[in-house]
């Protein structure tokens, strides 16, 4: 999983935030950790479809919203 200000050639962006920590904050919400310390999307893992791309989007919005929340 991999946020930043670009989107290196082969990548598509399934969601945008506004700061760099909100990114951070959002994938560690909604990402497991594998055992070498890098997070990863479940509905990515296996197979890289459309479908799969927007199911992770959804959960993102969901858990955005949620984070944004909790804010004061």
């Amino acid at each position: 999983m991999r946020y930043g200000r670009s989107v290196p050639r082969g990548f598509l962006p399934v969601f945008s935030v506004n700061t760099e920590e909100e990114a951070k904050r959002l994938i560690v919400l909604t990402c497991p950790m594998n055992v070498d310390g890098q997070y990863y999307a479940r509905e990515l893992a296996e197979e890289q479809t459309l479908e799969n791309l927007q199911a992770f989007s959804d959960k993102l919005v969901k858990a955005y919203d949620y984070m944004m929340r909790g804010k004061p």
